[in-house]
C-alpha cells in the first residue's frame, strides 16, 4: 500500500508539468535579451542601504569597485547567483520546473539547466504558479512581497549570500501555504516514528550521529525506506546522514547517507560497496538516487555515499500516530 500510495504521488507531480513546459519553451528565446536589460536596471537602482548588509562578497572589490560600492554589491549578487545556479544544477531533480527572475534564469542557463525548465517571472507577471521550484531573489521579493514565502513558496531549501544578494531556492506549494506545512509537520512526526522503529531492527546498525538523526526525524523518507529495504538482504552500517543545508527551513530533511555493509549473523561477512550500489542501483523511482560514490571516511574506511535530489516527497510513510 505505501508503495502504491507513493508512486501516485510522485506521478501526480509529473502529469501537472507539460502546459508549464510550453510556455517556459516560448520565452526561453528572449532570456538572454531581457536578462542584460534587468541586469543594467538592478545595477542602477541597487539602494545604497543594502550594501552594507551584504556578507558574500559585498566588502569585495569588483573590476575597480570599493566595498559598499555599486561595483562591490553587483559582484556580492553576482557571486550568490550563481553559487545558487550550481547547487541548483547539482542538487534539484531534473524534472522540476523552477521560475526565476530573467536575470536569474541567465545564471541558470549558464549553469547547464535547460531553458525548457525555466519559467522566466517578468514584472508583469501576477504569481510564480507554474514553477515548482522559485528562486527567491530580491527582484521577486520586490516583486511578491510578503506573498512569496506566506502564500506560494513557505519553504526554503537552501540560501546563498546575504541582504540585497541573498537567493533562496523555495519550493512551491500547490495547495496552499497553510496546508503544505500542516503536511509537511505531520511528514516529520511520520519520519521519527519510522526512524525510531529502524533502530530496533538488528540489521540496521547506526553511529551515535545517526541514531540521533533518525529519532529526531531529519532523514528523508526515500532514505528510510531504501535503507530498510536493503537491510533485509544485507545488513547495514550507517555512519551519517550528512548536515543540514545553509538556510533550510525547520523540517526539510537530509537526503544523503553514508553506508557500508556490515556483519551478518555468526560468521557471516559484511556485503561489499559493490554489493550495495548495486542494490541500490536496481531501486525504482522515487527510491532510486540521484548520485551513490564510494568515498573514504577520515579513518579512510571506504563507504558508499547516497544522495536523492532535492525537493524532499512527502507521504511516502502514509500516516504515523
Amino acid at each position: 500500500m505505501v508503495l502504491a500510495t507513493t508512486f501516485r504521488l510522485w506521478a501526480g507531480r509529473r502529469m501537472q508539468k507539460t502546459r508549464w513546459r510550453a510556455l517556459a519553451g516560448l520565452v526561453a528565446a528572449v532570456l538572454l535579451f531581457v536578462a542584460g536589460a534587468l541586469t543594467a536596471t538592478l545595477i542602477e537602482g541597487t539602494p545604497e542601504s543594502t550594501s552594507s548588509g551584504t556578507s558574500q562578497g559585498g566588502g569585495t572589490t569588483a573590476q575597480g569597485g570599493t566595498p559598499g560600492s555599486v561595483g562591490g554589491t553587483l559582484a556580492a549578487v553576482t557571486a550568490a547567483r550563481k553559487q545558487t545556479a550550481n547547487w541548483v544544477a547539482q542538487q534539484v531533480n531534473p524534472d522540476e520546473n523552477i521560475g526565476c527572475d530573467p536575470v536569474m534564469c541567465a545564471a541558470l542557463q549558464a549553469a547547464h539547466i535547460q531553458a525548457n525548465r525555466l519559467i522566466m517571472l517578468e514584472p508583469s507577471s501576477p504569481d510564480p504558479l507554474g514553477s515548482e521550484i522559485l528562486m527567491d531573489t530580491a527582484t521577486l521579493r520586490a516583486q511578491f512581497g510578503p506573498r512569496l514565502e506566506s502564500v506560494y513558496a513557505p519553504v526554503s531549501l537552501a540560501a546563498f549570500g546575504s541582504g540585497a544578494a541573498r537567493v533562496e531556492v523555495r519550493f512551491v506549494a500547490f495547495n496552499g501555504a497553510h496546508t503544505y506545512l500542516a503536511q509537511l509537520a505531520g511528514d516529520v512526526a511520520a519520519r521519527k516514528a519510522a526512524g525510531t522503529e529502524m533502530l530496533r531492527n538488528h540489521s540496521i546498525h547506526a553511529s551515535p550521529l545517526a541514531r540521533h538523526q533518525l529519532i529526531a526525524g531529519q532523514v528523508d523518507s526515500r532514505l528510510l525506506v531504501t535503507l530498510v529495504t536493503l537491510a533485509h538482504s544485507h545488513p547495514v552500517d550507517i555512519i551519517s546522514f550528512g548536515t543540514s543545508q545553509a538556510g533550510a527551513s525547520p523540517g526539510v530533511p537530509l537526503r544523503s547517507a553514508e553506508i557500508a555493509g556490515a556483519p551478518g549473523p555468526g560468521s557471516t561477512p559484511a556485503a561489499s560497496v559493490q554489493t550495495l550500489r548495486r542494490f541500490i542501483n536496481a531501486q525504482q523511482p522515487p527510491y532510486r538516487p540521484s548520485a551513490i560514490v564510494a568515498v573514504k571516511t577520515a579513518s579512510r574506511r571506504t563507504v558508499l555515499r547516497v544522495e536523492y535530489p532535492a525537493p524532499s516527497l512527502l507521504g511516502l510513510l502514509g500516516t504515523h500516530g
